[in-house]
């Protein structure tokens, strides 16, 4: 127990470490950028398209939601919309505190005691949503090799063609990844006491996969969508295939980061990023934040609120 104990206090040290840094890098930013003097410059962003984006921030969710009930009727558990937004959203919430996002295992516990799941088919409903969604991430940021030097149409083909690829080797070979995930992967509080645990990929048809990478790629573009209007909201329009290429590129970097929230990570990132773009730097850590606050901030906090109900949810069913 003191053994258990002592680990558990060690993740919670260095969780805390990792915050720690991402806060130093973001105040880094944000000093340097010169937007504490100049703070005028975010009363001057136009209301009614910040407004916008933040219904776009909405429809991510509600697609992710969407996709959520999708991969549980495809494993067989039909679920209503309510009941997704109840797995779901908390996954906002215990995703973000935890490094890598290994929080989003919350999901997989939920179907179990809530619907009775195998764990296994849980795993694997998350596998191939963070899988694809990672795949997508990954394959638009490669994108920054070929923008400078290829039109447009034929960056779109060398994606769709090693998407293709990729998912063909992904859906054979399936168990080498989460043979893999399993030797690497942190214990998390609520499942370190089942013993029936363990990672294991219960295979979706070829075709359903596609629609699971069809329904993540919708979610991803209003993302993307949603950055190009907070940044058209303070007066800059920007190309909208390179804020793609260079917002995916940050995502990456806070998920690689294993700093909680990618906080710092994520920001300083994309802030050099569009600072490249032209930008000046006051402006452009402004963007990044405005859009972080409506869109990961946001997401917290209603992930935060939902994970109270679906803990009550779960001792109902438990009594």
């Amino acid at each position: 127990m003191k053994r258990r104990n002592s680990s558990v206090s060690k993740k919670g040290i260095a969780k805390n470490i990792l915050l720690l840094i991402g806060l130093v890098i973001l105040g880094y930013f944000i000093v340097t950028s010169g937007i504490i003097e100049n703070y005028q410059v975010l009363t001057k962003v136009n209301i009614l398209l910040l407004i916008l984006a933040l219904i776009l921030s909405i429809g991510t969710i509600v697609v992710k939601i969407y996709r959520w009930k999708y991969l549980s009727r495809s494993y067989g558990q039909e679920i209503t919309w309510h009941e997704s937004s109840m797995v779901f959203m908390p996954s906002l919430f215990y995703g973000n505190i935890t490094p890598g996002k290994v929080g989003d295992l919350y999901k997989a516990y939920y179907m179990k005691h809530r619907y009775s799941m195998n764990y296994l088919d849980g795993v694997s409903m998350l596998f191939y949503e963070r899988f694809i969604e990672l795949l997508i991430l990954f394959l638009v940021g490669a994108a920054i090799v070929f923008v400078q030097f290829r039109g447009i149409t034929v960056i779109a083909l060398e994606l769709i063609l090693l998407v293709l690829v990729i998912l063909l080797f992904f859906y054979y070979r399936a168990e080498k990844f989460v043979s893999l995930a399993q030797r690497i992967i942190v214990k998390v509080p609520f499942l370190s006491d089942d013993k029936e645990f363990n990672l294991h990929i219960n295979k979706m048809p070829f075709m359903k996969i596609i629609s699971v990478f069809i329904i993540t790629l919708i979610s991803l573009v209003l993302e993307f969508i949603r950055l190009w209007i907070v940044a058209l909201a303070f007066g800059y329009v920007l190309n909208p295939i390179l804020l793609s290429v260079f917002l995916s590129l940050s995502i990456i970097v806070g998920l690689v980061s294993q700093i909680p929230l990618g906080i710092g990570a994520m920001e300083g990132s994309l802030n050099v990023f569009i600072t490249s773009m032209g930008v000046p730097a006051t402006i452009s850590i402004a963007i990044v934040l405005v859009d972080r606050i409506i869109s990961m901030y946001f997401a917290l906090v209603l992930g935060f609120i939902f994970s109270k109900f679906s803990m009550d949810a779960l001792t109902e069913v438990a009594e």
